[in-house]
C-alpha cells in the first residue's frame, strides 16, 4: 500500500505559498527526521502477530477497524489499534491510531505501522505521539493507487522500547 502522509500537506502548501519556502521547509523537515532517533536501538516490544487487513479502492468508505495488541508472548493485551476508515476508495485519508494502556506506557517508548501489499511493497511509518497522552499515537495517511486498482493490504502494528542493551554515551 502505497500512502502519502505528506500529500495533502503538500497541496495546502502548494496552492498558497512559493516554491523557495516549500523547499526550506522540505529541507527543515529532513533535517528533523535524520535527528530523531539517531543512534538509539529499539526492541519491538508487542507481538509480531498484531496484523489486520486494509480495504483499498472500495467504492465506499468502511466501518473502523481495529484489532487489541498483544505482549511479545500474545498472553497480554496491551493496547489497542484502530484504523479510520476501515476501507475505501484510492484518495481516502485513513487515521491510523494506535492506544497504549496505562500500565504500559512507561515501557512503550515508540510505535509505528508496517503497510505491505503484494503489488506496491512494503513501508513502514512511526506513529506521533500525543502531546496530551503519551499513550496515544496518531498518523494520517492518504490510500495511492491506480484507477480502478482494488487490493487489501496488510498492516502490522509495531510497539517498541529502547534496548537495554544500548552503548553507553561517551
Amino acid at each position: 500500500m502505497r500512502l502519502s502522509a505528506l500529500s495533502a500537506h503538500r497541496r495546502r502548501l502548494s496552492k498558497r505559498s512559493k516554491r523557495p519556502a516549500v523547499g526550506v521547509a522540505l529541507l527543515l523537515l529532513s533535517a528533523v527526521a535524520c535527528n530523531k532517533d539517531e543512534g538509539i536501538q529499539y526492541d519491538q516490544y508487542n507481538s509480531t502477530n498484531d496484523t489486520m487487513s486494509l480495504q483499498v479502492g472500495t467504492d465506499v468508505l468502511l466501518d473502523p477497524i481495529e484489532i487489541p495488541l498483544m505482549s511479545s508472548t500474545g498472553q497480554v493485551e496491551v493496547g489497542l489499534a484502530r484504523v479510520d476508515p476501515g476501507g475505501g476508495p484510492i484518495g481516502t485519508n485513513h487515521d491510523f491510531v494506535v492506544e497504549v494502556y496505562d500500565e504500559y506506557q512507561d515501557v512503550v517508548d515508540r510505535a509505528s505501522v508496517r503497510l505491505s501489499s503484494q503489488r506496491r511493497g512494503a513501508d513502514e511509518y512511526d506513529l506521533e505521539q500525543d502531546s496530551a497522552d503519551e499513550g496515544v499515537y496518531l498518523i494520517t495517511l492518504e490510500s495511492e493507487g491506480s484507477e480502478g486498482e482494488v487490493r487489501e493490504d496488510m498492516l502490522t502494528f509495531r510497539l517498541w522500547t529502547i534496548s537495554p542493551n544500548q552503548e553507553p554515551e561517551e
